[in-house]
């Protein structure tokens, strides 16, 4: 996977770098999001990659296990251009692998950060929980890199193992708290690999594909684990952040 990696962050020809401060945070959070098209800074030298027809056909298996997979949920390659907003204004086709469903509500794609001189790869999964209104909170694994930089405050949970395995930054410690409850802990404890930023009632979950196990292009499995944690997000989210937190009409 690492061979299919830098072949996916040298795939054209110029660097990227989109910075901004999301403004429901209230300029707390800075993404910044850096597509790297062709040429990849690795430690203190260049490496140009050529690529060749087996690193081809290494894309072309992972792109139709994808498009397989986001097919049984309903998804398409027509993607929108604001279905990825909550990252920023990123142009849709600068992501590889985009997927969404026909209403919009739900989103995934593979995108390249430019963390210093590395490229970072990710898989991302964005989706709208309606209804609700919620604060800015990002719960990222430590010790990775994550796609949101700065922010509130970290605090703890009364969970020494998740406190030891995740961070939390959160506008509104309150909803924070209310929203990882036992059972949402839990589901990330389980997910393991999954970060997640949530702001109004839009979440962006996402994967760093440097710590994923390793696996065969064939088996996507970043975004397996990402429709998982959609799926047991839904189900627990806490009936009183609907209520508390509700969206004003």
């Amino acid at each position: 996977m690492a061979v299919l990696a830098a072949i996916e962050a040298t795939a054209a020809h110029h660097f990227y770098v989109v910075t901004y401060t999301c403004g429901a945070v209230n300029g707390l959070v800075l993404l910044a999001i850096s597509i790297v098209l062709s040429v990849v800074v690795i430690a203190a030298g260049v490496a140009i990659f050529v690529m060749t027809p087996t690193h081809q056909t290494l894309l072309l298996a992972r792109q139709k296990a994808i498009a397989a997979l986001c097919a049984k949920r309903g998804l398409v390659s027509e993607v929108g251009s604001g279905d990825f907003a909550i990252v920023g204004p990123i142009d849709p086709h600068w992501f590889a692998n985009a997927h969404a469903t026909p209403d919009h509500t739900v989103a995934v794609a593979d995108f390249t950060q430019l963390a210093g001189q590395q490229p970072t790869l990710f898989s991302i999964l964005t989706f709208t929980v309606a209804g609700v209104n919620i604060p800015f909170i990002a719960v990222g694994r430590k010790g990775l890199t994550s796609i949101t930089v700065g922010g509130p405050q970290m605090f703890e949970l009364e969970s020494t193992d998740f406190d030891n395995r995740f961070t939390v930054k959160a506008k509104d410690r309150r909803s924070a708290t209310m929203l990882l409850d036992p059972g949402m802990m839990q589901l990330l404890l389980d997910c393991d690999q999954v970060n997640f930023d949530m702001v109004g009632d839009r979440v962006l979950a996402y994967v760093n594909r440097a710590a994923e196990p390793a696996h065969q292009p064939t088996e996507p499995v970043e975004f397996e684990l990402l429709f998982r944690f959609l799926d047991g997000f839904v189900a627990r989210m806490p009936a009183i952040l609907r209520s508390d937190y509700a969206v004003e009409q």
